[in-house]
């Protein structure tokens, strides 16, 4: 085993090496909390009304059509909840699906690799990506990001295959479009058409007949995907069709939106830590391929596809590191063509920067763990307790022993790992496995108090109606999506109309002052928060002239 690169009996062992760290990079925190703030709260609420017997052609979130994506993780995460029902409750089988899109990821990520740069470069690209920072948390979330990703994934892979089996090259792309178009919508299947179209103009590897092969099977691939949904919503409710479009278009794009807009340079201010460590290996391989390589095949292929998506996401009205999450796949496929021309000295200055950060991240991980569950030392215990008032520590052997188990694993691997062009990026993505295995383990609980809605929603409880309606107010979708989630509560929003003549209504409210606010007419019944959020309240008021 000491020779881990260099004996042949050993070479399985690489690749082994590769699935473990992504097993054991992806599973922990895919089950056991509940849904939280944000994306996942607004996915699970699609979900359960998939579940509930909502038309699966309009996406449906508390009662009323949500058209923000189209249904395809909808539909996959209510086939994963029922598959998993027995066991798990609806949002942990449900994010099993984010999951499977993410394996799917790597899987498609890896052949790529492979096909790009050769055999050795196929298990790289898929450390680089679960070694990117931006993935780190995102990748075990029940977002319909991790289906796009899955998408465009599967699209590289299908383009670099045409090159040389453009029938099943050709039908892997039109796949992977559809799965974008299905998952998120246009504007990222545009920028990857537009990559598509790129291809023969800038690498001679593309201008064959095989390419022509290899294009009529994309279209005839994606052809069902992009017109099969939009034609069952369309005769579902044509006025729906049309709002669709509007958001996807009009409202997204800066050139039609009120006023019209220019673009942004946001996904190049953010990828220096997003994109981490993909983006200096990433240039290191353009840079090499200056001289006489820049139209190969592993430099066209992944710039067209970062460019176009750049450019494309560049012109929406709405930056966010989600949006931004196809970008690491391109750059993780050029990093992976890095690893056997990187020079020596920054090979280690990344190898030992990467043990000197996750030696410092695991031993503040404990420090921190320390004072959350065993308040110990006091000073640090006092100040996280201020944070997130209300938080028990207990003392939990299984979710202990996985954490240090991970700390022994990544110290083993760190020891017996022999000097090789691998070794930097192997200890980073063991770093980020590491990482994550200590918060998924040590502080699930905690960040599942502070994130989720669960508990806030139960103290709401005692004092909802039975049977009277609930008006909203400046109520989030994700807060919305968790009433009808827990107890089956859909609110109708004022938003909407103003002819509701409710007896409750709800208001979220991000007011500094401690003072509730008082509605003319109405009664406070109750008020409450997340745990550990104090800029979000909830407020239920009750119709005075009822009493």
């Amino acid at each position: 085993m000491s020779n881990l690169f260099a004996i042949r009996p050993y070479r399985f062992v690489p690749s082994l090496l590769t699935v473990v760290l992504c097993l054991a990079w992806l599973l922990p925190g895919l089950i056991g909390h509940e849904p939280w703030k944000g994306d996942e709260a607004e996915t699970m609420g699609l979900i359960h009304s998939v579940l509930s017997g909502a038309p699966t052609a309009i996406p449906t979130l508390a009662g009323e059509p949500w058209l923000g994506v189209p249904p395809l993780y909808s539909l996959v995460g209510a086939t994963f909840a029922q598959i998993f029902s027995p066991w798990l409750p609806a949002h942990d089988g449900a994010r099993l699906a984010g999951g499977f899109f993410i394996l799917l990821t790597l899987f498609f990520a890896g052949f790529t690799g492979r096909e790009l740069y050769g055999s050795e470069h196929g298990r790289l690209a898929a450390l680089v990506l679960i070694g990117s920072v931006g993935l780190w948390v995102r990748a075990h979330e029940s977002i319909p990001q991790t289906a796009l990703l899955a998408g465009v994934a599967m699209v590289g892979y299908g383009a670099a295959l045409s090159v040389r089996r453009a029938y099943v090259g050709g039908a892997l792309a039109g796949t992977g479009l559809g799965i974008s178009f299905m998952s998120i919508g246009v504007a990222e299947t545009l920028a990857l058409g537009m990559a598509l179209l790129a291809l023969p103009i800038f690498s001679p590897s593309w201008r064959q007949t095989n390419t022509l092969k290899a294009a009529a099977m994309t279209l005839l691939f994606a052809a069902p995907w992009l017109l099969i949904w939009p034609l069952a919503l369309y005769q579902s409710a044509p006025s729906l069709l049309a709002d669709w479009w509007h958001s996807q278009v009009q409202a997204r794009f800066v050139f039609w939106s009120t006023p019209p807009g220019m673009g942004t340079l946001y996904y190049f201010k953010f990828l220096p830590w997003f994109a981490w460590p993909a983006w200096p290996l990433a240039m290191w391989t353009v840079w090499r391929a200056r001289r006489g390589q820049l139209t190969s095949t592993g430099i066209v292929l992944p710039l067209a596809m970062w460019l176009s998506l750049t450019v494309v996401l560049s012109f929406t009205t709405e930056s966010s590191p989600d949006e931004g999450l196809p970008l690491l796949l391109p750059l993780a496929w050029l990093a992976a063509g890095s690893t056997y021309t990187l020079r020596r000295g920054a090979a280690n200055a990344l190898y030992w920067f990467a043990i000197m950060t996750f030696a410092v991240v695991a031993a503040a991980a404990w420090v921190y763990w320390s004072a959350l569950d065993l308040g110990f030392p006091a000073k640090l215990a006092h100040h996280l307790h201020d944070i997130q008032p209300g938080y028990q520590g207990e003392f939990h052997p299984f979710m202990v022993s996985m954490a240090v188990i991970y700390c022994l694993a990544w110290g083993l691997l760190v020891m017996r790992m022999n000097r090789s062009p691998q070794r930097p990026l192997i200890v980073w993505a063991a770093g980020m496995t590491l990482a994550w295995g200590l918060a998924a383990s040590l502080f699930e609980r905690p960040m599942d108090e502070r994130m989720s809605y669960e508990a806030m929603i139960k103290s709401m409880q005692p004092h909802l109606p039975a049977t009277a309606c609930i008006a909203s107010r400046d109520v989030s979708d994700g807060a919305r999506a968790m009433l009808d989630y827990y107890l089956g509560v859909q609110t109708l929003r004022e938003e909407n109309t103003t002819t509701y003549s409710c007896r409750f209504l709800l208001v979220e409210d991000h007011s500094e002052t401690a003072v509730l606010p008082k509605q003319k007419g109405w009664h406070i019944v109750w008020n409450g928060s997340r745990p550990g959020s104090r800029m979000e309240r909830y407020i239920l008021y009750r119709r005075l002239k009822h009493d």
